[in-house]
């Protein structure tokens, strides 16, 4: 009996759902995807730890591919987080490998 009284004034519409302090946050500056690339690539090229490497960045509708090789982790870990915190950006997929690991397969 209890479980069907909870039931009838459950929420029903997804306004019922949302907070009354929501709103749609408002739409950023449309970023197309050569300008992307072209950010990410600035910010690789001006910080000390990643400058070096070769890191290869394709970008289809806002969605950021990163491959090739680095030294190690901490390199990787640098690499996705200046390709996220590029503005216009909806996905890192991160496709590089350690040139550790490579070697390790190689012997």
């Amino acid at each position: 009996m209890l479980i069907g009284a909870l039931s009838v004034t459950g929420c029903t519409k997804h306004e019922d759902k949302v907070h009354e302090s929501w709103v749609t946050p408002p739409a950023g500056p449309v970023i197309d995807d050569t300008t992307l690339a072209a950010n990410i690539r600035s910010a690789l090229r001006a910080d000390p730890s990643v400058k070096n490497m070769d890191v290869k960045i394709e970008a289809h509708n806002g969605e950021v591919m990163l491959g090739g090789m680095v030294d190690n982790q901490t390199q990787m870990d640098r690499v996705i987080m200046l390709a996220w915190m590029a503005e216009g950006i909806k996905k890192v997929d991160n496709k590089m490998s350690l040139k550790s690991a490579g070697a390790a397969v190689k012997d």
